[in-house]
Parts: structure tokens; C-alpha cells; sequence
């Protein structure tokens, strides 16, 4: 307490008391001094006295020492009435007391008395003195008594100290209490003089100097002093100004740093990205983000932690190669990895920045690029799907070209055989050969029918077909082109809606697809289903088939055919509608580029799931009709035979050899024929010949096509009727010639009896 009570003092007050203390310390010293130079003077003024006093002793008592006297002996120092004597004693030479107790100690000493009584009254004097030195301060001294320069004996005289400690204390006293007065003066005045000269000043700053420290920037010294004192304290002042400038500059520092960190921190939390940053060894001390969904763990099962330890080894493996790569180049950019998030497989891209020369971390932005992704792969998706479309419809330009063409030279083989059959002596043996070119012409038109397909063209008769009644027909000769080995299942759906289309082509594709499905099976048991239905396909679903970029949102009827042959890997996925492509030891033709052209031109699609070792479901879309199907259908009417017209018929087509065979079959049929070239030649002949009754007109030619001349046909006369002859299907032309009043449709290479069943159908009264 009284340690805390000297330390919470002033200074001023401090200042008194060590200066007081160190004067007074001073002033005992001095006293001490004095003290021990005054008892040294006492006693050797006392061993003087007591000294002369055994030499007058020892003068007087030679004669009695000589004689052995005791009685004079003790006369001689029993007469001592001195205070400060406590004992004579006369010893001969041996040392033995010559003079009794009684007579040598000093009766008038009352203070002996209570020590005398100790001893009995015939005690030795040496054990009573030796006794009185133990217990009072006694200062001994001895004279030799000589005679004739020989030692007789020896007188002790013992001397009390006890004066001398009284006058000693006394004198110290009397020194010490003016020591005292003399100290505390002096310490007083030092005290002003310092408390006015220095401690003032210092405790001045002390003051202020404590007022800084709270905060008080404002305060200063207002104390003056000597010279030094004065300079410390504007010194201070000084300072004191200084550092108020310099702390307010430094909070407005803090402050615009505190601004920029909180606004650092707002900026870095507020990012769609993730921000970490790691040490050098990839361990994660820092995150920020405001997209918490985006992480792969909580922050508190990664912070501290090495990105290998909380990645999977494939993202972490991607995420390091950056982080060795940005350490030596200082950035890296456009590494991608993912990641199997609850929401999904995420995709992340990365950029990496090293931090200091050389790196001693690294800066890691992490972006979510998931639908970035999925729009890069649905963009290839499309563009491969828009590749594909281009190469078919390339493709299928080729092979509507080269059927056209084919077309042309079929129809020339295929009339003139017809012709010289019809011509011809029934007992010809030309007749064989005759049928021998048919046949073959017709294969030949099969052949041109399957480019048709693949160029999406290529519907010859289109019809209201009921899917499930087709593949029932088709039971006894699917069961007979597959293998041995291969189960076929059916699961067609009741109430089947029909669909508008080529029912020849249909089987084209169903068995097709059936045989592809067995061949796929090879060896093995197995199984190929085939189902149909009905369903509603909206744009999502259509966005992800063959072909798509045509189809309308709607229901529409399907046929799915599925094997668990051997599968097909994504390499033979994406090229198996490529013509002429075939994974088996030969060509077969088209194959499923031919199939691909059938549905299109049905106005369908395909949706193809295959996968290596589990088989094969290829699904095929083609849009529903209005109508449902019938099972009492009417008998179909017989044709007539025999049928013949009259008058001018208007043939226009660029092919010479198709003019030649078709105005033989108009003669024939009992027409006068009259050929064109091209549609300008056709308009004059038809300006300048009246009474033509048709206009047989190619779509395909030269400078004026068919559709041309036929506006300019309806130019002339409003009520012409024109048949439109081409390679492409019936219903296209019907689709292209909607609204223009067309009066038939032929499709090359076309037979005479099809040419009499559509002039018939076009004028049933000729």
C-alpha cells in the first residue's frame, strides 16, 4: 500500500522527499561522524586520567609493595572518591592482588552495589572485577611499579565509560535535531527553487503529455522555465502540432483504407464469381463470393486446407497444372473442369494469377460456365445437325439431279417396250426380252424412287395408313428375313391415329430397320421389339431428334424398333445416316440415309439411343392425321381398260427422247401430239394452235421451268388444264402447285396405262 501511495505521488512532492531524505542521510552521516570522533576524544581523555592516576598510585605504594603491606596497600586505594574509578588494584609481580575487594573497588559507587551483593564478602577481587567487566563498560588500564628498573608489581585501574555514553548521547541528540531543522530547510528551499525552475515545466509535461495520450490533441505546454527547460517544452509544443497533423492525416488515412476494404470486401463478396486465394503449396486461406451454391463444400470443411484435398482428383489435377503454370508464366488463363454438384454436373472455367516475385500464393477466379457449356455443346449439336442437314440436302440435290435424269432415260426405255409389247406379234419370241427390259426398267425405277427418298422427296401414293394394320401385314415376311435366332415382340397400341403416307416406302423402312436390327444381333439370342403409339411432342423434346429444324409441335404417331444386339459406340452414332456408310463386310446401297429421306419426306423424324453391348432403340416420328382408323374400308372400283381421247395435246419437256416416247403414247391413246422444248416455245404453239385440249408440262427445264410457264399458261387462258409431269412425288407437287389450279399430276417415268388413268381422271368424258 505504502509502495502504491510513493509511486502515485507527485512530482514535486517526490522531489521533496528525496531530497529531504538525502540531506538528512547526509546530516546522520556527519553526526555519525562527529560521534565517533567525540567518544575517541572521551576515552583517551578518560585512559589519561586513569593512566595518571595508576602512576601516582604506583609512586606511593613502592614502599608497601617492598614490605608486603597489605593493610597500608588498601589504605592507599581504598581513599579513591572519583565517580569515573571503578577499581584499583596492586599486584605483585606473579599477578596476584595485594589489596582486598573491599578496599579495591570504589564504595562510593552506588551502581556497584546491586552487583557487589552478588558475591559474598571474602570473594576474590579478580573474580569480582572479571564479573563487572561482563556487565559494565569498563576501560582498563595498568601501570608497572618499578624499583630500581625492576618490576615490583602492577597497579590496574578500571574506568567507567558510563559518562562518556551519557555525554556521547546527549551531544547526539543536541547534533541530530539541528541536523534535522538544517535538512528540512534546506530540502524546502531546493524543492522551490527545482519546483519552480524545472519540476513545474516537467510536470507541465506531464500534463499535456498525458492529455495527448487520451486524445487531446489540442492541449499544450504554457509553463516557462530557464533556457533549456523553455526550449524543451516549445520543443514539445512543436511536437505536440506535429503529431496532431500527422494523426489526423493518419485517420484520414485509416479512414479512406477502411473505405477502400469495406468497399474491397463488398466489391469481392458481391462477384458471381469465386475468389480464393492459396499459399504457394495450393493451401486455401482466403474466400470470397456472393453465389455460396457454387461451392463444392462449406467453407469451413476447405479453409486451410490443399485444393488436392478437397477436389476430386480430376479437377484437382487441372486446378494444379494451372496453378505450376501461372507460377511461371504469372497468369494463366482458360482451364475448365467439373464438378458433380447437388444441382447437377457443373462446369467451371479458371484463372489464375501469382502473387510477388518470386510467388509466394496465387489469385483464383473461379466462373460457372455450366450454361455456357450446355449452349456451346447444344450450338455443336446444332451445327453438327446443320452440317448433316447441308451434306444430305446436298445430297439429296445430287441425287434429285441424277434421278431426274435417270427418269427421262427410263421413260424412253419404258414406253418404247411398252409400245413395242403392245405392237408386237403376241408369238414373238422378242417378247421375252421385251419383258426382260421392263423388268429391269423397273428395278431401274426403284432404284431412281430410292434418291428420291434420300433427297426427302420421294412419296409416290399417298394414303391414309393405319401403322398397326402395315406391320401385321408385314408378320410373315419380317419373320422370314430375320435370323433364326432372333425373337421378334410386338406392342402396338390400340386406337392407333393414322398417318398420311407412302405405304410401300413405309415397308421400305420398317424392314430396313428390322434386318439392320437382326444383323446387329449376329450370332447371339436375342430379341427385336417393335412398338407404336402416340404422343405429344413439344419443342424441347423435338429439339433433340435427327432433322429437327422443320418439325411442328403437336402429336404425332411413332414406331420404335429396339434390339439387344452389340450397340453402336458414338463414332458410328453420328455417321449412320451418312450414305454409302455400312459396318458391314460389303456396301448395301443408301441404307439409313435412305431411311432418314423417307421419313423427312413424311414430314417426320428419328430418335436414335444406342449404346456398345446393351443394343439399339431407333424411334421413328411421323405427324398424326385427322382420321382414325377403319376397319370396313369399300371395295376399291375396277379401272377401265379401254379408254381413248381425241384431239391436240401439248407436250413440253426439254428431253427429246421423253418428247418422242410420250407423243407415241398420246398417239396411242388416240391424241394428236404436239411437242415442245421449252416453256417459251410452249406458249407460242399454245398461242397459235387452237383447240388444245391438255398441256402435259415438265417441271424441270431450262430458262422457263414448269412453274413459270404454267402462270404464264393462266396468262393466256384462264381455263387451260395442265398436267404436271416430274420426277419428285405427287404430294410435293401438290404442296409447290396449291391454289393454282392444277389439273393432274404424273410422275416420270410413268407407263402408258398411268397416262391413260390420269388423262382419264382429268377428262373421264373423252
Amino acid at each position: 500500500m505504502g509502495r502504491w501511495q510513493i509511486k502515485n505521488l507527485s512530482l514535486q512532492r517526490r522531489f521533496f522527499l528525496l531530497s529531504f531524505s538525502i540531506i538528512l542521510i547526509f546530516s546522520v552521516a556527519v553526526t555519525a561522524t562527529l560521534f565517533v570522533a567525540q567518544k575517541n576524544k572521551l576515552e583517551q581523555s578518560l585512559l589519561n586520567k586513569g593512566t595518571g592516576f595508576a602512576r601516582y598510585v604506583s609512586s606511593v605504594c613502592t614502599d608497601a609493595l617492598i614490605l608486603k603491606d597489605t593493610l597500608q596497600l588498601d589504605a592507599l586505594v581504598a581513599v579513591v572518591h572519583d565517580d569515573e574509578i571503578i577499581y584499583t588494584v596492586i599486584e605483585d609481580e606473579q599477578g596476584n592482588a595485594l589489596t582486598t575487594t573491599v578496599a579495591s573497588l570504589n564504595s562510593s559507587q552506588a551502581k556497584l552495589k546491586p552487583y557487589l551483593d552478588q558475591f559474598p564478602p571474602d570473594a576474590p577481587v579478580g573474580t569480582v572485577i572479571k564479573a563487572l567487566k561482563k556487565e559494565l563498560d569498563v576501560l582498563e588500564v595498568s601501570q608497572r611499579i618499578m624499583v630500581d628498573s625492576s618490576v615490583q608489581g602492577t597497579v590496574r585501574v578500571g574506568l567507567s565509560e558510563h559518562n562518556i555514553r551519557t555525554q556521547l548521547l546527549r551531544q547526539t541528540a543536541i547534533v541530530l535535531v539541528g541536523m534535522f531543522f538544517m535538512s528540512l530547510t534546506l530540502a524546502i528551499t531546493l524543492n522551490f527553487a527545482a519546483n519552480r525552475l524545472v519540476l513545474r515545466p516537467v510536470s507541465e509535461l506531464a500534463r499535456v503529455a498525458d492529455q495527448l495520450t487520451a486524445g487531446n490533441m489540442a492541449a499544450r505546454v504554457t509553463s516557462t522555465s530557464v533556457a533549456e527547460i523553455e526550449t524543451v517544452c516549445r520543443s514539445f509544443n512543436v511536437m505536440a502540432e506535429r503529431l496532431e497533423r500527422d494523426i489526423g492525416e493518419l485517420k484520414q488515412a485509416e479512414a479512406s483504407v477502411r473505405l477502400a476494404q469495406e468497399s474491397q470486401e463488398a466489391i469481392l463478396n458481391s462477384m458471381p464469381d469465386l475468389m480464393f486465394r492459396t499459399d504457394r503449396d495450393g493451401v486455401i486461406v482466403e474466400f470470397h463470393s456472393s453465389q455460396m451454391s457454387l461451392l463444392y463444400l462449406p467453407p469451413e470443411q476447405f479453409m486451410g486446407k490443399k485444393i488436392a484435398e478437397v477436389l476430386p482428383e480430376e479437377a484437382a489435377r487441372v486446378v494444379m497444372e494451372a496453378l505450376a503454370e501461372a507460377e511461371k508464366t504469372g497468369t494463366h488463363r482458360g482451364a475448365v473442369y467439373s464438378l458433380a454438384m447437388p444441382q447437377g454436373e457443373m462446369w467451371f472455367e479458371l484463372a489464375v494469377t501469382a502473387m510477388g516475385q518470386p510467388c509466394t500464393g496465387f489469385i483464383l477466379l473461379v466462373r460457372d460456365i455450366t450454361q455456357r457449356k450446355e449452349l456451346e455443346e447444344e450450338q455443336q449439336r446444332f451445327e453438327k445437325q446443320l452440317l448433316h442437314a447441308q451434306k444430305l440436302e446436298s445430297l439429296g440435290v445430287l441425287a434429285g439431279g441424277i434421278a431426274h435424269d435417270f427418269n427421262n432415260i427410263l421413260m424412253a426405255i419404258m414406253g418404247n417396250a411398252e409400245l413395242a409389247l403392245m405392237r408386237i406379234n403376241k408369238e414373238s419370241p422378242a417378247i421375252g426380252n421385251l419383258r426382260s427390259i421392263e423388268q429391269a426398267s423397273a428395278r431401274a425405277a426403284d432404284l431412281a424412287a430410292q434418291m428420291l427418298a434420300y433427297s426427302g422427296k420421294g412419296k409416290f401414293i399417298v394414303e391414309s395408313l393405319d401403322l398397326n394394320r402395315l406391320l401385321q401385314e408385314m408378320l410373315h415376311m419380317l419373320d422370314v428375313s430375320i435370323s433364326k435366332k432372333a425373337h421378334l415382340n410386338f406392342d402396338l397400341a390400340a386406337a392407333l391415329p393414322l398417318i398420311e403416307g407412302d405405304a410401300t416406302q413405309i415397308r421400305q423402312v420398317v424392314m430396313n430397320l428390322v434386318i439392320n436390327a437382326s444383323e446387329a444381333l449376329g450370332e447371339r439370342d436375342g430379341t427385336i421389339s417393335i412398338k407404336t403409339g402416340s404422343m405429344e411432342c413439344d419443342r424441347s423434346y423435338l429439339n433433340n431428334v435427327w432433322q429437327n429444324e422443320e418439325l411442328a409441335e403437336g402429336r404425332y404417331v411413332y414406331l420404335e424398333i429396339a434390339d439387344t444386339g452389340c450397340g453402336m459406340d458414338k463414332d458410328t452414332l453420328a455417321r449412320m445416316f451418312a450414305p454409302f456408310f455400312t459396318t458391314k463386310f460389303t456396301g448395301r446401297g443408301l441404307g439409313m440415309a435412305a431411311v432418314l429421306g423417307i421419313i423427312r419426306g413424311h414430314n417426320g423424324t428419328l430418335v436414335v439411343d444406342s449404346e456398345p453391348g446393351i443394343g439399339t432403340t431407333i424411334k421413328i416420328l411421323i405427324p398424326a392425321g385427322q382420321q382414325q382408323p377403319d376397319v370396313h374400308q369399300p371395295p376399291a372400283q375396277p379401272e377401265r381398260e379401254y379408254w381413248e381421247g381425241a384431239g391436240y395435246v401439248l407436250l413440253v419437256d426439254d428431253e427429246e427422247t421423253v418428247r418422242n416416247i410420250g407423243a407415241e403414247m398420246l398417239r396411242e391413246l388416240g391424241f394428236s401430239p404436239i411437242s415442245a422444248s421449252e416453256g417459251g416455245e410452249a406458249l407460242e404453239l399454245y398461242k397459235s394452235v387452237p383447240g388444245i385440249r391438255f398441256v402435259i408440262l415438265d417441271l424441270t427445264m431450262p430458262h422457263m421451268d414448269g412453274d413459270q410457264c404454267l402462270g404464264e399458261l393462266k396468262k393466256i387462258d384462264p381455263q387451260v388444264r395442265v398436267v404436271m409431269s416430274s420426277g419428285y412425288s405427287e404430294v410435293e407437287l401438290q404442296r409447290k402447285f396449291s391454289g393454282q389450279h392444277v389439273a393432274g399430276f404424273i410422275q416420270k417415268p410413268y407407263t402408258l396405262s398411268a397416262l391413260r388413268k390420269v388423262l382419264r381422271d382429268v377428262s373421264p368424258d373423252t
